[in-house]
């Protein structure tokens, strides 16, 4: 969750400890585990803090705006640019050189990925034109599927019940929560088309949801949040 307030909020400069405080408040997390997460974080290499007078500030250290940065076009691309094609690939060794976060297994050594998804030098590539609804139901883990389907729930919910104008804090509270939630999700399968999955699949009417709630809750600017 600390790992998502800078990812979405601040990527690229400091956060207080008193405005993550009180994110983190808001979303129900107590002092003693945010403490216990910044420590593992600092280990981690994810974050530095250091004290400026009485407040301490945290930021995310070069390799944590790396990794961040990294997840950032699965996280928050757009609906409409989320991969539109499909391809197989045919690899000699198997699965052990291949991210399952982004090639779905469909065979001992066959794999479906994204059309943009760069692929060993090695490989095979097989066009694919028509996926069979078979093999949708194949690549979608059953608690992938159920998670994402509690998710539309949540995200339909949020969209029809919060009504603005709501405050700076409770807003970056929102966007974590809605971000964070997406994210657990998101980095854990394939970003393939709509033609690769079954109609049970609410991925990608999730990303529409998150598109739009994010778009309606901009990000605000950190001075808004100040709680000193």
């Amino acid at each position: 969750m600390v790992v998502t307030v800078f990812g979405d909020l601040a990527p690229d400069c400091s956060l207080e400890g008193p405005t993550l405080s009180a994110l983190m408040d808001g979303i129900g997390i107590k002092p003693e585990a945010t403490r216990v997460a910044l420590h593992r974080l600092r280990a981690d290499g994810w974050i530095t803090s250091q004290k400026q007078g009485r407040i301490s500030q945290h930021r995310l250290t070069p390799k944590g705006r790396q990794d961040s940065e990294a997840a950032r076009p699965r996280i928050y691309g757009q609906t409409e640019t989320a991969g539109t094609r499909a391809k197989a690939v045919l690899v000699r060794n198997g699965a052990e050189a291949l991210d399952p976060a982004l090639f779905a297994s469909i065979g001992p050594t066959l794999f479906l990925c994204a059309q943009e998804t760069p692929t060993p030098p090695d490989a095979m590539i097989l066009a694919v034109d028509d996926i069979p609804l078979w093999l949708g139901a194949q690549i979608e883990p059953p608690a992938l599927v159920g998670s994402y389907e509690a998710l539309f729930g949540v995200l339909t919910q949020i969209e029809s019940e919060v009504t603005e104008p709501i405050s700076p804090l409770e807003t970056a509270v929102l966007r974590v929560m809605i971000v964070h939630a997406w994210r657990r999700l998101v980095l854990k399968h394939p970003n393939l088309p709509h033609s690769a999955h079954t109609p049970e699949w609410r991925g990608h009417d999730c990303r529409a949801l998150v598109t739009q709630l994010l778009g309606r809750f901009e990000r605000p600017a950190l001075d808004q949040l100040d709680t000193r």
